[in-house]
């Protein structure tokens, strides 16, 4: 579908903007100023969601507050707890990577102390390497694992993010030992993929929306998706369809401060309940091949929890 006729669809279906805007903004409150924190560098999954947000709410007359925490995640969550405790106006943009993070590093709280507020994307990870590369097949690659681990190097993330969980996982179900991966954390999103195009890397872990402008162009050439089934518009075959149980999800949130009251919190979901029906969210989710993920307030609360348990028994299992 052409992007125009998208967008005018998509104003079709929806509130009138000005109301929509309108109500946004109400939610907002404090003085029409939002801080989006990201406690990761600006090349991240988190960060550019926090753009996107901070799109979003600008047609509110919201004025985004763009900040970063160079040092990643643990330094991130200690600061956003510190400096803004019981604050209406900030909201951390994470996902499951801290929850990962916080459990390696047994914090004695991960995101427990903070406010649910919304669960706004999911994607899923694929494995890519350059056309030139000998791996046609997920199948071709697992059989060089196997005769030669020390041959086969995976890049991708910082160490605890979903793209270090998803090689291990591989590196587990092709029945490597732990020491046998090979594995090389890249800070930020773009450094992996772009090693890999230099021909520094031999195989790239990565989310579908980072990898998808590569692949249109036929730069890298996508092996395997960790979807439960193939995704529309995508082609790329799955773990679960070439032999390998690997089903993961990479998701992505929004976050209140410790210590904010039950008003200030309900003001928050319902900026993000007012944002998620607009124009430019939308776009936004069809411009990064994100899946529209909503999950506000307790509910998203009660995926957290089950999430942390569930994450908390793969890394057990990988011997994390």
């Amino acid at each position: 579908m052409h992007r125009r006729q998208f967008i005018a669809g998509l104003a079709a279906g929806c509130l009138p903007l000005t109301v929509a805007l309108g109500q946004v903004a109400d939610a907002a409150g404090a003085g029409g100023r939002l801080t989006l924190f990201s406690p990761a560098p600006e090349d991240t999954g988190w960060s550019v969601l926090a753009r996107a947000i901070a799109s979003s709410v600008r047609e509110a007359d919201i004025e985004p507050v763009l900040l970063y925490e160079p040092h990643g995640a643990p330094s991130g969550l200690r600061r956003f707890r510190h400096d803004y405790a019981g604050r209406g106006d900030a909201l951390m943009v994470s996902g499951a990577s801290l929850i990962i993070r916080a459990l390696m590093a047994r914090l004695s709280a991960g995101l427990d102390d903070l406010i649910p507020v919304a669960r706004l994307t999911s994607e899923y990870l694929a494995v890519a390497v350059r056309p030139e590369q000998p791996y046609q097949s997920l199948a071709e690659l697992l059989n060089a694992l196997a005769k030669s681990p020390s041959g086969v190097q995976f890049c991708g993330g910082s160490i605890g993010t979903m793209d270090h969980l998803l090689a291990k996982m591989i590196a587990r179900r092709t029945g490597l030992g732990d020491r046998q991966l090979r594995y090389r954390p890249y800070l930020g999103n773009t450094a992996p993929i772009e090693a890999t195009l230099r021909g520094n890397e031999l195989l790239v872990i990565a989310g579908l929306s980072e990898l998808q402008p590569h692949l249109a162009l036929g730069q890298l050439r996508a092996l395997a998706i960790s979807a439960p089934q193939r995704l529309p518009g995508s082609g790329v075959p799955t773990f679960l369809e070439q032999g390998l149980n690997i089903e993961l999800s990479n998701w992505r949130g929004v976050f209140a401060p410790p210590g904010l009251d039950p008003a200030g919190a309900r003001h928050l979901i319902a900026l993000t309940d007012r944002m998620v029906t607009g124009i430019d969210w939308k776009a936004t989710l069809f411009r990064y091949n994100w899946i529209g993920a909503y999950l506000p307030g307790a509910a998203f609360g009660t995926f957290l929890r089950e999430e942390t348990a569930r994450l908390r028994a793969v890394l057990n299992e990988l011997g994390m």
